[in-house]
């Protein structure tokens, strides 16, 4: 299946193979619970990043897995990315401008795919409950807020051609053309 990643951080490009990060260690922990490796998104919110929310939502969504789902995979180890409705979807929402990111195609069909609305939460109890939800594939409690599905992509992944917000725009059109047919 043909995916998209978003680059917010400008350190990617075409053909970048992405692979898990094994070599690391913290004073706290020695590895011992993400043996394989850490994404680059399990680097930031694992290892450095608790002065934020999103840090908050994380570390209850990888308790959660790890309770209940533990055959999905984390979001620790995993490449986000999109199909085309939801990169549209997820530009529009965060409002982000063109200079600001990069979108690269990539082909894979080793990916979960979760409903990126229900990442959120603003008590412990709530967190937990969407967290629930996400990796059960649940329904979002908000009935009217239209999902943006992202999938979790199994590293390693090689990243394809950069394209546009307007190259994705058009494909999009293309498939509701055909779809009409």
């Amino acid at each position: 299946m043909k995916l998209y990643h978003i680059d917010r951080t400008s350190h990617l490009k075409e053909g970048t193979k992405i692979e898990l990060i094994k070599d690391f260690y913290t004073d706290i922990t020695e590895n011992e619970y993400f043996k394989d490796g850490l994404s680059s998104h399990g680097i930031r919110y694992y290892l450095y990043d608790c002065v934020n929310k999103d840090y908050e939502i994380d570390a209850i969504f990888e308790y959660e897995r790890r309770i209940n789902y533990k055959d999905k995979l984390s979001r620790y180890q995993a490449l986000f990315a999109f199909d085309p409705e939801s990169v549209v979807e997820f530009i529009k929402k965060y409002n982000l401008e063109d200079n600001f990111y990069k979108i690269y195609e990539m082909e894979t069909n080793n990916f979960e795919k979760h409903n990126m609305n229900l990442v959120r939460g603003w008590s412990h109890c709530m967190i937990s409950k969407y967290a629930k939800l996400y990796w059960s594939d649940g329904e979002d409690i908000a009935k009217d807020r239209k999902p943006i599905y992202e999938y979790l992509v199994h590293l390693p992944i090689t990243l394809g051609k950069e394209v546009s917000l307007k190259e994705i725009k058009e494909l999009i059109n293309v498939e509701e053309k055909s779809e009409n047919l």
